[in-house]
């Protein structure tokens, strides 16, 4: 019976993954796109996985520690296939986030570039000392 619980576990802690793969790869998608909105969406769900699987982590330990025959459950093919992919996954995984970090990290500084841009633009043209020279307190009259 526990064996027959641990693999259904096992078997939904792989499909969330795959499931954060399919997020990270909206993300990269809204990244590029320049989407803050769809970064937050896809971040969003995001954590809820996150919370799927540990959550699942949690039942799985609960029931590994009251399992006796764990040798023979590791051993079953049914766990080493289950294993082999959510290894694989877990790569693509590993991937996709290094990939999407690397997808930040330029558009931050595509962003900080563009920012330093203007602000020297501003304070090298004549609006930016014609603002200097302006009394704080304008008049009533216009």
């Amino acid at each position: 019976m526990s064996e027959h619980a641990i693999i259904e576990i096992a078997r939904k802690e792989e499909k969330a993954l795959k499931d954060f793969l399919k997020v990270l790869q909206g993300e990269r998608d809204a990244i590029i796109s320049f989407s803050l909105e769809g970064i937050i969406q896809e971040n969003n769900r995001k954590e809820e996985i996150l919370r799927k699987l540990e959550y699942l982590k949690s039942e799985k330990e609960k029931i590994l520690e009251s399992m006796t025959d764990r040798e023979e459950l590791l051993e079953s093919s049914a766990w080493q296939s289950i294993v082999k992919d959510m290894e694989h996954t877990m790569r693509d995984v590993k991937t996709a986030l290094q990939k999407n970090m690397k997808l930040l990290s330029f558009s931050i500084d595509h962003v900080k570039s563009s920012i330093e841009h203007i602000v020297g633009f501003i304070n090298s043209s004549n609006y930016g000392k014609n603002l200097e020279q302006r009394p704080l307190l304008l008049s009533k009259v216009i």
